[in-house]
């Protein structure tokens, strides 16, 4: 019997494309991109141990480095020394009577009054030490946005309205499943300039610490111009350190 050509065709097809690859794949829902993402970083177990941070870093901005060291806790407090020099230059963070700041010049802390610092210190605390599976239950909302295709590159997006009210989108890579940009609308220095501005900031260098990988290089972006604001470059990270009696405290000064 003689078999017709497109009839052999059409078996051939069948024999090489399976059934199963003829369908587009379903997206990741949510919830699989959390999970995927806090398997990446190191798996729940391992980041629910974290309780407290301290990180010291290089700060490149406006032509200059300078030195940060940077303490923070899952009960939000949080403690940032900055050095230019060698020399203490200014100080911030959240202790139990709120965000405070002090400048070298000023003889005493004093209350900050701009909420885009608060916000800061606070969700920095939560991106530093919370796993993503835990921000519903600390009061941050998620929601699986559109995936957007940058370079080449098409990226799962999450907005995460923290539990401040502020909004910011995380930009994952679809390799890795690390974070790999966020963007947002902020004053990157509140307290001296209340002006927001369209801010990515870019990950990379992710290293495991303590069995939990994060990123130790941050580049923020003005989306506006294209031109960078600051590079944050973590030189030492440390999960559960030992911290100084007081550290949190806005009287404390480091030795």
């Amino acid at each position: 019997m003689r078999l017709d050509r497109r009839a052999f065709l059409g078996i051939v097809t069948a024999a090489v494309i399976a059934p199963d690859q003829l369908a587009a794949q379903p997206a990741p829902t949510l919830d699989e991109i959390v999970s995927r993402h806090v398997a990446a970083r190191g798996g729940a177990a391992a980041l629910d141990r974290g309780r407290s941070c301290l990180i010291e870093l290089d700060i490149e901005e406006r032509g200059q480095t300078i030195q940060g060291r940077y303490a923070a806790d899952t009960a939000g407090l949080v403690r940032i020394d900055i050095y230019a020099s060698g020399n203490l230059v200014y100080r911030e963070g959240v202790d139990r009577n709120g965000v405070w700041l002090w400048p070298a010049s000023d003889p005493a802390p004093r209350a900050s009054v701009a909420t885009g610092a608060a916000n800061a210190l606070l969700h920095g605390a939560e991106n530093h030490l919370v796993g993503l599976h835990r921000f519903a239950a600390r009061g941050h909302r998620l929601r699986l946005m559109p995936s957007e295709s940058i370079d080449g590159v098409a990226y799962p997006v999450i907005e995460i309205i923290y539990s401040t009210g502020h909004t910011s989108y995380f930009y994952l890579d679809p390799q890795t499943w690390l974070f790999a940009r966020r963007r947002d609308e902020r004053a990157c220095h509140p307290d001296a300039d209340t002006t927001r501005q369209r801010v990515e900031t870019r990950f990379s260098d992710h290293q495991r610490i303590d069995d939990v990988i994060a990123s130790h290089r941050q580049v923020d972006l003005d989306l506006a111009t294209g031109g960078t604001l600051s590079t944050n470059q973590v030189t030492r990270r440390t999960l559960n350190p030992t911290l100084s009696a007081g550290l949190f405290e806005r009287t404390y000064v480091p030795s």
